[in-house]
This record gives structure tokens, sequence and C-alpha cells, in this order.
């Protein structure tokens, strides 16, 4: 009973972070993370997928602050906590691995950030629907982060391998497959390559 107040008020918790996100109140919104961090901490522990929880969304906090070394070490810290918890290929670490892969994309770290990437389409291919369809965002953002790298090459490998993952894996009028399409098109678009280009956009 009294672990079951403690989860009903953790998703009181949340609610109220959630709400003060939406109103634009990042400030106030850290306080309430910190909090339930904190109360988290003494109800569960340190070790605890609760308490992982609830500094993951500190951590998210942070990042719409633009405190992005308080967010890294949240992150990190909430993907050590899962992966000794839940396992290294748990559905738990994607959203704590895709915020730190966006952080890192953000501020230019390209190499941490398709590492996580990747980890994720390790995770990902481990799991059923919808798990698994997330390989196709995670390949997109992979190609995008080598087009960034100036690997040109391996990005269109990608975005190869994107586009067949997703016929191979959805029907032909499936929006996903319009959008694969689209994104190899603008990919040869950039590169001047407009004859494939004009090939794809028609397929998109």
């Amino acid at each position: 009973m009294e672990k079951q107040s403690a989860a009903n008020l953790l998703s009181v918790y949340d609610q109220k972070i959630l709400d003060l996100v939406k109103a634009g109140d990042f400030e106030q919104a850290r306080w309430v993370a910190e909090e339930s961090y904190e109360y988290s901490k003494i109800t569960y522990g340190d070790s605890h997928l609760e308490t992982a929880k609830t500094l993951n969304n500190l951590a998210w906090v942070y990042d719409l602050l633009g405190d992005y070394g308080a967010a890294e070490i949240c992150y990190k810290r909430t993907i050590e906590l899962k992966k000794s918890i839940c396992g290294h290929k748990s559905i738990e670490l994607i959203p704590s691995l895709e915020n730190l892969a966006s952080l890192y994309l953000l501020n230019g770290k390209y190499q941490q950030s398709g590492k996580l990437f990747g980890e994720l389409i390790g995770i990902v291919r481990n799991h059923p629907e919808p798990w698994c369809f997330r390989e196709a965002v995670y390949l997109t953002k992979m190609a995008e982060i080598n087009v960034r790298l100036g690997r040109i090459n391996e990005a269109e490998a990608i975005y190869h391998g994107c586009v067949a993952f997703v016929e191979r894996t959805m029907p032909v009028d499936h929006p996903n497959l319009g959008r694969a399409f689209a994104n190899i098109a603008d990919f040869y678009k950039q590169a001047g390559k407009f004859l494939r280009a004009e090939f794809y956009y028609k397929r998109a």
C-alpha cells in the first residue's frame, strides 16, 4: 500500500512537470523534478528503476533550460542505473539514450551521438512492434550525422539501408516509406545528383 501510494505521488509529480513544461515554466519544472528525484531516492533508494526515471526527468528539464552539462551528467547516470537494473537491451533505456543522443547532436558532438543511435538500433532490433520500427528513425539520424561529418558514401549506404528496412517491414502505402524516399531524395539533391533525387521524389 505504501509503495502504491509512492507510485501515485510520483505520477502526480510527472504530470506537474509536464504541465509546467507545456506552460514554458522550465524553472519551476526543475524544482518539481528535483523534489521528485529526492523523494524517489528516499522512498526507493538510489538503485531503483523509479529513481532512474525521476533522474531522467530532471535531466530532461536541465536540457530544456540549456544546462547541457548538468543534463549530460544526469542522462549518463540514468543510463548506468537502468543498465544495472534492467540490462543492456531493455526498452527502459530508450528514452534516456534518445535524449542524450539528441543532446549530443544539438551540441555538435556527432561521434558520441552516432554511437548512441547505433546502440539504440541494437536495442530495438531485439523487441517486437512498435519498438523495432524505430530502427528507421535511428538509421536516418545516423545518415544525417555522417553527412555532417563529410562521410558521404557512408551516409548514402545508410539511407539505402533505411529504405530497405522500411520496404521490408511496412506496407507499400505506409507514410514511413514515403518519408524514407523523401529523405534519400533530399540527400541526393544536396549532393547535386538531381536525376537520382527526382527518381526518389517520384517514389515518395
